[in-house]
């Protein structure tokens, strides 16, 4: 009997000392999917964006920005939320159901930058309670954006009467602007345009200039004609799996805080923007053709997807909100961050 208490009385003495280590938060690792090219800005923005979530974390948070695509671009939302990754992105307008509200920050000639738009979508996204609404399934981190798109194309474009009959490899909003030129729209996932473009299977991409570097448009593309104002932004996503999310402890829950929001928003809509210059200056060197399209054609085309703004009042009027604020307000944000 002396023996089995000295025994469970060691036993209890070893489970105390262990106690501190146990309330201790273990090190997490973070699986991130990636869609796009490792020659793709995207690629090393992640990297930074991980390495700030790391510091943040005061090295309890280790990142894993995968370098092979586990679904398409379109079947990223349900990596995060089935757990298949941590932390998935994509394009807002690959979840139309989902995201359709997001499509007040896409209508044409809204905002001026990746950073503007993605701050002001943001901004009213979560100000008019849609994250929950339409993310309760995951946690959403941030909603970042791309520079208004131009045009590249392997024949000459000076106005819009040229789209007429062309092949336009577009998504979101595109789509109905190519054939509001009378072009007409052909979807694929980004990093095939190169590839089709080659083999002629489209004339033109709808794309913002940093795209020249990410899917290697110099190579194809030989003419770019520049919008003024740009047409519109894409808005992205980034969201975690809620058992992910769940699981950290307080300190690691508030490290990912720290670098989402409007923060995470704006930290990688910037280098989205940066990444402009870089691809205009690879068409310069390329001795590529670069065209601004005319005041008159602007103004034309701005016109004409005006209807993109009010069809979206009319949705948003049919699910019960009201359109024509909500799109107000949207404009209000634009206007106080340029």
């Amino acid at each position: 009997m002396k023996r089995r208490n000295l025994i469970k009385s060691a036993m209890i003495a070893a489970v105390a000392m262990a106690l501190p280590l146990s309330t201790q938060a273990e090190e997490i690792k973070l699986r991130v999917a990636n869609w796009l090219p490792p020659v793709h800005h995207m690629t090393g923005t992640l990297r930074s964006w991980a390495d700030a979530l790391e510091a943040a974390s005061d090295g309890e948070i280790n990142v894993e920005v995968l370098t092979t695509p586990l679904a398409k671009p379109n079947g990223q939302y349900d990596l995060a939320k089935n757990g298949v990754v941590d932390i998935a992105w994509s394009v807002a307008a690959f979840q139309p159901k989902r995201f359709w509200k997001l499509n007040a920050a896409e209508v044409p000639f809204a905002a001026p930058s990746a950073e503007v738009a993605a701050v002001a979508a943001w901004r009213w996204y979560e100000q008019n309670g849609f994250i929950a609404e339409d993310t309760a399934d995951t946690k959403l981190l941030a909603l970042f954006a791309h520079a208004p798109h131009l045009y590249h194309s392997a024949v000459p474009l000076a106005s819009l009467n040229d789209f007429n009959g062309l092949k336009i490899r577009a998504g979101g909003n595109g789509v109905r602007i190519a054939e509001m030129l009378g072009a007409v729209p052909v979807g694929m996932p980004p990093g095939q345009t190169n590839e089709a473009m080659a083999k002629g299977t489209i004339d033109v991409s709808q794309f913002p200039w940093e795209s020249v570097k990410g899917f290697r448009l110099d190579e194809v593309s030989k003419h770019h004609l520049v919008i003024p104002g740009g047409t519109y932004s894409g808005i992205f996503f980034m969201t975690m799996n809620p058992r992910t999310w769940d699981k950290m402890s307080d300190k690691q829950k508030a490290a990912v805080e720290s670098v989402s929001g409007e923060w995470g928003s704006r930290f990688i809509s910037q280098e989205w923007d940066r990444q402009e210059a870089v691809g205009l200056e690879i068409a310069q060197k390329a001795g590529n053709t670069i065209t601004t399209l005319s005041g008159a054609d602007t103004k034309k085309l701005f016109d004409m997807t005006r209807v993109f703004a009010d069809d979206w009042v009319a949705k948003a009027d049919a699910a019960g909100l009201d359109g024509k604020a909500l799109m107000m307000k949207y404009e209000a944000i634009v206007s106080e961050l340029k």
